[in-house]
């Protein structure tokens, strides 16, 4: 792991950004606009700094980030939770914009964080798109939900709300087809994804907008990202029970109703998996997260090989 010598830090808000320098612990706030944007590259490039990292902040970082990168800056995105770890381990427990760019920008410097991934705004809009989509299935699902007990009154108000969704949701279904239709090498991937078990046109979708390194990376590591990977916790004499934990949540949820698909309502190797385990005397519910993780990996294994899930992968 080699480190940096002098990197940048972004605290990315709706309104403004705060930066910080590494080696120097210079500082500055501008506008998170295309004219803040421009002064923040200048700077940057005064400083001779050419690598950046950011926090993620629910997509506010995004013009910021293709600014810099225009400008041929080395730009990294963090999960915030990685920040705050790295916080801990320093011992660091004041927090505030300043402080938090300050954080990041040693984080960056010091080689922890991966490389840089090329940005690919079609994916991106596709993945925004396939959230939008669950957000209007789990709306129209809670109104539907909510109208079973609901007075009479207010009945045909909900019905008129569930329609709407209902409308809304096949606009944004077109869209979705629309924008992947532009990509051909993504619809030659949901293509390949949907001869697997269990994996439909939304889960397959769904994981080629939202988890664009399957096929790119080992099993180990696509499991990780998606938070279906057991991880030891164990000290000295005494042996924990594996646990999951972080990852990618709308990830998970889809992979997890294929995974139960395959498993229950299908024949195969993931059928296989969850009898033999069930058969063990593994819960359900465990057997089911083994499942996710052997599908995800196979997938994985699948998309690197440029098979289909009818081919044998070894």
């Amino acid at each position: 792991m080699s480190t940096i010598e002098m990197a940048a830090g972004i605290d990315c808000g709706k309104r403004f950004l705060d930066v910080a320098v590494s080696a120097t612990g210079d500082t500055i706030q501008v506008a998170n606009t295309p004219s803040g944007h421009q002064e923040l590259a200048a700077w940057l490039a005064h400083r001779g700094i050419r690598d950046v990292g950011i926090k993620a902040s629910g997509g506010y970082e995004r013009p910021v980030r293709d600014a810099l990168r225009a400008a041929s800056l080395s730009v990294r995105v963090f999960d915030p939770a990685r920040v705050r770890f790295y916080a801990k381990a320093m011992g660091r427990r004041a927090k505030n914009n300043t402080i938090d760019a300050a954080l990041i920008a040693a984080f960056t410097a010091s080689g922890a964080a991966s490389t840089a991934t090329p940005v690919d705004p079609t994916r991106e809009e596709l993945a925004g798109l396939v959230k939008a989509r669950r957000l209007l299935v789990d709306k129209r699902g809670d109104l539907r939900r909510a109208l079973i007990s609901a007075p009479a009154a207010a009945k045909t108000a909900l019905e008129e709300a569930i329609d709407a969704l209902t409308e809304a949701l096949t606009t944004l279904e077109a869209a979705i087809e629309r924008t992947l239709a532009t990509v051909p090498v993504m619809a030659e991937t949901v293509a390949a994804l949907q001869t697997a078990p269990g994996v439909g046109p939304v889960v397959a979708i769904g994981l080629a907008a939202l988890l664009p390194e399957l096929g790119h990376t080992t099993g180990r590591k696509v499991a990780v990202l998606v938070g279906v990977a057991p991880f030891d916790h164990d000290s000295g004499q005494a042996h924990g029970r594996r646990r999951i934990g972080g990852g990618r949540p709308d990830v998970r949820r889809i992979l997890y109703m294929a995974a139960a698909v395959a498993a229950l309502h299908t024949t195969g190797v993931i059928a296989d998996h969850y009898a033999q385990l069930t058969k063990r005397g593994k819960p359900p519910k465990l057997a089911l997260v083994a499942c996710m993780h052997k599908l995800i990996v196979r997938l994985n294994a699948m998309l690197a090989k440029g098979r289909t899930w009818e081919i044998k992968i070894a």
